[in-house]
């Protein structure tokens, strides 16, 4: 090798990086789309077999519980195969599973293949986070997984905004049938395209368990985190309008504050980026999670004392899902820096696992909480409030953590 192929190196590796990163950035927003689509389609539907929205609820948490179990499985298989075969499989897999759905007429496939698909859509994350950090400089990759942190989002709102221009002329089955032949050439492209880290092969070699005593700090202070901050943000998505409204606001002005509180998520995805790195993971696992803490009070006690103060409530809800989300985003950083390579898929997938079980387990308990208080929203607060304080497990019991302004992990 020359002295100019040697100097080139650095700068072919840094374009390949970037290429991984686009990919697999393509990927977790075809996954988001996906995800989101038989919610975004799923008026048609029910109107279509003349089904309840009790008994289609069904279908709608499938992929839930599917995605629980391939975020666990995805990441472990990503760890025993290489990340580019075990992430392309996946997208294969939810891409086969969409356009099955297209051919399908009753609740019951309709839910067995959102199982399936929803194995896809876990085992996506995880992979998608591995491959792309490895390939990256150190110094880059806490933003590099607060930009990937987006994509399943970002796929979610790409699908609202061209669902009415594509359903006129394709229908919610053309819809589905096309995204999801989308999703298979995108599996192919790739295998075609992607390459494991060389030093992936090497670091499979004599690869501990994931589950060994080394991890089991690390494993539960990011499960437990995970599970509770999941928790807060998907029971403020599913039950924000209904305890709203009962509390007096319009629908259209519940929804302004849900609106408000995912678009402020993903700003904080991007700020957990910079703070990951400028304050190091322990200092913002603790002031994310304290502070959602206190926002989450404040918003129950606002709703409360002055139900009709619309612009308090807006405010609360977008700084609830700006600071919960620095958590979250946070907690994906330190999943992808603090495992090492040869279990890092796997330890991705677990949190995310832990995350998903929370976030389930909070969709349905938020009905029976918003119930047990008459539709009063403070017994639900008060829950979450508590899972937040929950949340700074991450912060005092892992011992290892991303460093303020350095690029070794400490």
């Amino acid at each position: 090798m020359t002295a100019d192929s040697r100097a080139a190196l650095p700068a072919l590796v840094q374009v390949w990086g970037l290429v991984t990163v686009a990919l697999c950035l393509a990927a977790l927003v075809i996954d988001g789309l996906d995800y989101q689509l038989l919610a975004l389609t799923a008026p048609l539907i029910m109107a279509e077999w003349a089904v309840a929205r009790a008994d289609f609820g069904t279908a709608m948490a499938a992929a839930l519980f599917g995605m629980a179990f391939g975020a666990a499985g995805g990441g472990w298989l990503g760890d025993r195969i290489g990340r580019v075969r075990a992430l392309a499989l996946s997208v294969i897999l939810f891409g086969c599973a969409t356009m099955a759905v297209s051919r399908t007429g009753e609740i019951a496939p309709l839910a067995a293949l959102r199982v399936l698909g929803g194995i896809g859509f876990g085992a996506a994350g995880p992979n998608a986070l591995a491959l792309a950090c490895e390939w990256m400089p150190l110094r880059f990759r806490t933003y590099v997984v607060a930009l990937l942190s987006v994509g399943t989002p970002a796929g979610g709102m790409i699908g609202a905004a061209a669902l009415p221009a594509l359903l006129p002329s394709l229908g919610w089955r053309g819809v589905f049938l096309s995204l999801g032949i989308a999703a298979v050439a995108l599996g192919a492209v790739l295998v075609g395209v992607l390459r494991n880290p060389a030093h992936e092969a090497r670091s499979a070699v004599g690869a501990r368990s994931l589950l060994s005593a080394p991890f089991a700090r690390l494993n539960i202070g990011v499960g437990l985190s995970f599970a509770a901050l999941i928790a807060i943000s998907y029971g403020l998505n599913a039950w924000m309008p209904s305890f709203l409204t009962a509390a007096g606001f319009t629908l259209e002005q519940a929804l302004a504050a849900s609106f408000a509180f995912n678009a402020c998520s993903i700003l904080g995805a991007f700020a957990a980026g910079w703070l990951a790195r400028a304050q190091g993971s322990r200092r913002v696992m603790l002031g994310s999670a304290v502070l959602t803490a206190v926002l989450l009070v404040s918003f129950g006690v606002t709703l409360d004392a002055a139900p009709g103060a619309r612009a308090a409530i807006d405010a609360l809800a977008a700084s609830v899902g700006f600071a919960a989300s620095v958590g979250i985003t946070t907690l994906y950083a330190m999943a992808a820096l603090l495992y090492p390579p040869e279990v890092r898929a796997g330890g991705i997938g677990l949190g995310m696992t832990s995350g998903r079980i929370g976030g389930i387990a909070m969709s349905f308990a938020g009905g029976y909480l918003l119930d047990f208080a008459d539709g009063s929203a403070s017994v639900l607060f008060g829950v979450l409030a508590a899972a937040a304080i929950v949340a700074t497990t991450a912060g005092w019991l892992v011992r290892r953590h991303i460093p303020a302004h350095g690029l070794e992990v400490s």
